[in-house]
């Protein structure tokens, strides 16, 4: 009997929203099978052709943007508004994948008969993670369809609705049979993807644990490309002349956003020793306020994480928080069951961060407050992680963000905005166990593709252009 992967809610568990097929290594397979025989024509049917495809998908996904977030909200467990915002991003990606994301990939011609072009890698291997179950996945898939590749999707077995409804959402845009297949399932279904040899690349978003899992699984394929998003220990960085009212309100949203389940929030926070004591204070107060409830209920700002695995991973760390050395300024619980929390805060009397409560990814509304003395103890700390994703300044002063850019390592860094705001039509990525060096955001359409190098000439031979000592005809 084939096994069932059951997708409930985590705000309602007895709420069955599918039951969905689990591919085993046969099926993953047969569907990585199906998508080679279709890459040529996907490939040579041209960019207009394509483009003309994803334009539909664009259209659908728009029009059914409300049933998207709905499911999102019910699936993932974010509030409606999150859910909202998600769904409108699926068909916006369209036309930045097809403008800007094509240019970068544009023939490159320098002149005397030399040239590049860029051109489809085959089959790609898409994953997608359970904070972002549209946009994300979407961010690969976008881009490897409108340059030619064909897809095999394996969401994440957390919420296989919103995959399958992604996968309605092409068939009915007209993509041709076996250009976009979706296999779904746990960790066997994702190692058999991974390890199948007709794969020519992965794309993965999720926890760098589950990356570098991934990065093994290829060490004897070099010919697999892997583009890795993974996670981060986020911060931010408050100086003694920042606008406090925007600072607060600009961390508290980066910490609590998704329920802190972004890969971008912000779990750490430096403020000068000037102004820590009155910035914890109203950075607590901010927090406490937050209304946390069912995400379809009007007002909303956070619901529940993901799941009661989720929710014991973050009482977990705040049980170790006890035994770092720091003071817990709020404890996060509240009366509710699991996986329901409320937003956790710390505060240390330094910049040293040893202890795993400071190390780790906790994913969950978790965060912790440390005082520094300037701008420079600032990118020292803000470096002290193994994490490289993301990072935000808050200063009057335009001229200490930019001392800090290229300074602080992460592949974003922000300036009076939270760690949690991105451009899709900028790179995304990072450094360190955030990323592997190929960013998505609108640099995706680079790794969805190889560059042929040409010397290129029309012909006529002049015996004159051989060097000497090599034989005239």
């Amino acid at each position: 009997m084939t096994d069932l992967l059951i997708s409930t809610s985590p705000a309602e568990p007895e709420l069955e929203l599918g039951r969905f097929p689990v591919a085993d290594a046969e099926d993953v397979a047969a569907a990585v099978e199906r998508a080679r025989r279709a890459f040529p024509d996907w490939r040579d049917a041209g960019f207009e052709k394509r483009a003309t495809i994803l334009r539909r998908f664009r259209d659908l996904a728009n029009e059914h943007a409300p049933e998207y977030a709905r499911l999102i909200a019910m699936e993932s467990g974010k509030a409606m508004w999150d859910a909202t915002g998600e769904s409108k991003l699926v068909g916006a990606k369209v036309d930045v994948s097809l403008g800007a994301g094509m240019e970068l990939v544009a023939t490159q011609d320098v002149g005397g008969g030399a040239r590049a072009t860029h051109h489809p890698r085959g089959v790609l291997a898409v994953y997608g993670p359970f904070n972002f179950p549209a946009h994300l996945p979407n961010g690969h898939i976008v881009p490897a369809l409108a340059t030619g590749n064909t897809v095999v999707f394996k969401p994440s077995d957390l919420t296989p609705a919103c995959g399958a409804f992604m996968a309605r959402l092409w068939e009915e845009a007209g993509l041709p049979d076996g250009v976009f297949e979706v296999v779904q399932g746990g960790v066997e279904t994702g190692k058999a993807l991974a390890s199948a040899e007709a794969v020519d690349g992965i794309l993965f978003t999720g926890s760098s644990s589950v990356g570098r899992v991934l990065a093994e699984s290829v060490l004897d394929q070099p010919h697999k490309i892997l583009a890795l998003e993974m996670g981060g220990k986020n911060a931010v960085v408050v100086m003694n002349d920042a606008e406090l009212d925007l600072s607060v309100a600009e961390t508290a949203l980066s910490i609590a956003v998704s329920t802190g389940q972004r890969c971008t929030c912000t779990s750490r926070i430096f403020v000068h020793e000037n102004l820590i004591d009155g910035f914890t204070e109203r950075l607590a107060a901010t927090l406490k306020q937050i209304r946390i409830g069912h995400p379809l209920d009007d007002g909303v700002f956070m619901g529940p994480l993901i799941s009661h695995d989720a929710a014991d991973k973050v009482a977990h760390f705040r049980e170790l928080s006890k035994e770092s050395g720091g003071e817990r300024i709020l404890d996060g619980v509240i009366d509710r069951p699991s996986p329901y929390v409320a937003p956790g805060l710390m505060r240390f009397a330094t910049t040293t961060q040893h202890h795993p409560y400071q190390r780790e990814e906790i994913f969950g509304p978790e965060a912790a407050l440390y005082p520094i003395t300037d701008l420079d103890h600032a990118i020292s700390a803000v470096n002290n992680s193994d994490y490289g994703l993301a990072a935000s300044v808050f200063t009057s002063d335009r001229r200490k963000y930019e001392v800090a850019m290229g300074r602080i390592r992460t592949g974003i860094l922000n300036w009076n905005k939270g760690t949690t705001g991105a451009s899709g039509k900028l790179p995304f990525g990072g450094l360190g166990k955030s990323g592997n060096d190929k960013p998505a955001g609108i640099s995706a359409s680079l790794y969805t593709t190889y560059a042929q190098a040409h010397i290129e000439s029309e012909g006529g031979f002049d015996p004159a252009t051989l060097p000497p000592g090599f034989p005239r005809p």
